[in-house]
């Protein structure tokens, strides 16, 4: 629980900075290839974008390995993986944004996603990769639309692609999470005797980060 409060006191400080002090002059490059595909999620997070180009990364794989707040659930992840690779957008913004950015990742304290750093015509980018990447989960039917809209509105992604990608099996059912291994680690050294509270810990920590994902208490004053 502690590291969720880090994280949302984190993420608040995070939204006032980018208030205070925009440093619209400092600028990275980051690669998004999952729901930030979307301008409405982009809106959302009131992220600017100055350029944006289509963009392939070589050596990656896109899976959705990362876990989700529900059963099954799981998010993009662009693994390694020689030979295949992932289409994105590459995005210009603030390093303002990037750094809110990685708290909407979970990257600060819940240690969700890990940050990436390559470079594209000789600049830095950053992409976002599962910490823990698992097999086996599914992505909303939303979610996976974020992705293929996008792709079908891309010249370089092959529609070959785009039709694997539409023939991913979603999840229907959006049941409470009832694995640990996010917020309860190593369930195995606890005593069994605690492991049911332990489940229930988990999935409400669960419930609390999707509540607080995408709210802020002053991100609405940030004009993009």
């Amino acid at each position: 629980m502690l590291r969720i409060i880090f994280w949302k006191l984190g993420f608040e400080w995070a939204m006032l900075l980018r208030i205070i002090r925009p440093c619209s002059d400092q600028r990275v490059y980051y690669f998004a290839f999952g729901a930030n595909l979307s301008p409405d999620i982009l809106r959302l997070r009131r992220i600017g974008v100055y350029e944006t180009f289509d963009h392939v990364l070589e050596d990656t794989v896109l899976n959705f390995s990362q876990r989700g707040f529900y059963k099954n659930h799981g998010f993009a992840s662009a693994d390694a993986s020689v030979g295949d690779c992932v289409y994105g957008k590459m995005y210009l913004i603030r390093q303002s944004d990037a750094k809110r950015m990685d708290y909407f990742e979970g990257v600060p304290f819940l240690k969700a996603h890990a940050k990436i750093v390559q470079q594209v015509q000789g600049k830095p980018f950053y992409f976002y990769r599962s910490q823990i990447p698992l097999n086996g989960l599914k992505p909303t039917q939303q979610y996976l639309n974020y992705l293929t809209h996008a792709y079908r509105n891309m010249d370089i992604v092959p529609s070959q692609y785009t039709e694997a990608l539409l023939a991913t099996k979603v999840l229907k059912t959006l049941e409470p999470q009832d694995q640990t291994g996010v917020f309860v680690r190593h369930l195995s050294r606890w005593p069994k005797i605690l492991h049911p509270s332990l489940k229930h810990y988990e999935k409400h920590c669960h419930q609390l980060v999707e509540a607080l994902w995408n709210r802020s208490l002053v991100g609405w004053m940030i004009r993009v």
